[in-house]
Order: structure tokens, then sequence, then C-alpha cells
């Protein structure tokens, strides 16, 4: 306690041979960064394109989907509020070499504010589409404060086989389950969409162990095609997880954290 007093009583003599309008102007508080953003590395290269607008956009990110890696390197990750999905989300794609883009929505502005270096990145654009709302697109940061660009690629991982025309009809079905058959009849069932599928399919198993009103798929194994040949008894199942109140919960949570990642996925990006 004695050293505090001796320091306050040094902060308090230094005050009080400052002016007074010094002690009226206190710095604003920092916002915190979100955990999510920390633990992808992509928050110091946000804050600089963000700007002013950081506080807004960070305010999104309460709960975070399942991040994706995209073909050419990036991470792409998106958030939203609490309870909020649709109406106060965010979303960003970084670069190990410090590219970042990023678009946050709120319901109450009405639009989709972006913020990046040239064009609308795809994945930007896709998570965007679920809003409705035009994209309204910022100025780009100035070349001197802008990411170095670098070339940072990686090739698609390679597929052993693709899902037939049949297997894209059994994949749908199970994506129709989850997603509704409005958003599902728009994506390409391709390995990496049925292979999502099947992650899924797990967590809502997981997550729904207790569920017994409807006798669950026999066995789990990783990859579009089991996914394909259990259609009919995984639609079964993620109906009938659907209509009990106890578990509904398992089928909406798991829409929302892997859309994102199965719209990129369709898309191949």
């Amino acid at each position: 306690m004695r050293m505090f007093d001796k320091w306050l009583a040094s902060t308090l003599l230094a005050a009080t041979l400052t002016s007074a309008p010094a002690l009226a102007a206190p710095q604003p508080p920092i916002d915190p960064p979100s955990e999510a953003l920390v633990i992808s590395g992509a928050d110091a290269d946000l804050r600089l394109a963000l700007g002013d607008a950081y506080p807004a956009f960070a305010r999104n990110f309460t709960v975070t989907a399942h991040p994706v890696a995209l073909k050419d390197g990036g991470l792409f990750l998106d958030g939203w509020r609490t309870g909020a999905p649709l109406a106060h989300a965010a979303a960003f794609v970084h670069y190990a070499d410090g590219r970042t883009f990023a678009a946050y929505f709120d319901e109450e502005r009405g639009e989709i504010i972006y913020v990046g270096d040239g064009s609308v990145h795809p994945a930007l654009r896709i998570w965007a589409r679920r809003f409705g709302p035009a994209l309204h697109v910022t100025p780009p940061v100035t070349p001197s404060t802008s990411p170095a660009r670098t070339s940072s690629s990686t090739a698609p991982s390679a597929t052993a086989d693709t899902p037939t025309a049949e297997d894209q009809v059994e994949l749908r079905k199970v994506a129709a389950s989850v997603w509704g058959e409005g958003l599902a009849s728009g994506w390409d069932m391709n390995a990496e969409v049925g292979d999502i599928l099947g992650t899924v399919t797990h967590e809502i198993m997981e997550c729904s162990a207790a569920f017994s009103l409807v006798p669950k798929p026999v066995g789990w194994v990783p990859g579009w095609s089991y996914v394909a040949k259990s259609a009919l008894s995984i639609v079964a199942y993620v109906t009938g997880v659907s209509k009990d109140r106890r578990y509904q919960t398992c089928v909406s949570a798991a829409a929302v954290n892997w859309r994102s990642a199965i719209e990129i996925a369709s898309a191949g990006i």
C-alpha cells in the first residue's frame, strides 16, 4: 500500500501542475478483441482494414461458425450476435500474407458493409446472399496501408471418386432435411459437399444421442458415400429430431454452423 500511496501522490501532484482541461479529456477505452478474431490471427489486420468500423464488425462475432480453409490458402470465418445469425452478422477472409477482406450486416441499417482491396471476395459474396440487401462497398484501404500481395495458393485435395447422378439425388435429400429444399436445390452436390454432410450428420446424431423416437442410422463412416447410401435413414432421423422440441436445436445449430462451409464447398472456392 505504501508504494501505491506514493505513486498516487506523485500522480496527483503531476495533475495539479498541468492544466485543468487535460484532466477533462480521458482516452476512450479500447474495445477488447473478440476471442475468435484473436485465435484466427486476423485481429490486427482486421483493425487496420476496418478502421473506425472495427467495433461494429467485432460486435457481430459473439458466436462463430465452423472456419473454412479456402482452396487458395485463405481462411474464411463468419459470426453473429447470440440468437441473431440473420440480423447481426459478420464475416472475413484472411491470408497469411496479411490480405484481409471483411463484411458485416446489421438489420437496422439494411445494408451489408464490405471492406477490402479490390473487388468483393467470392467467399464473402456467397455469404452475403443470405441477407438480401446489395453489398455496399467502401473505398479500399490506401496503398500505403494495404497489406502486401503475395502468391498464396494451395491445390485442392484430390478426390478418388465423385458422386454419381443417383448419389447426388440422395445427398440433396439429406441437405434438404437440414437446410430446407430452397437452399439445397441450388447447391452442387460434389464430393466436398457430401463430406461436409457426413460431418453434419454425425454432429446431429452426437447432439441428439438420447433421441429414440426414430431409429438412428446404423454406424457412421466419414465421407459422402456413407451419406448417399444411408440417405433414407438419415432423412428420417433428422426429420424426427427436428420435430422434437427437446432436440430440434441439434439440427438448427448444425445448419447455421455449417452453412457457409457447405455453400463455399458447393461453389468450389
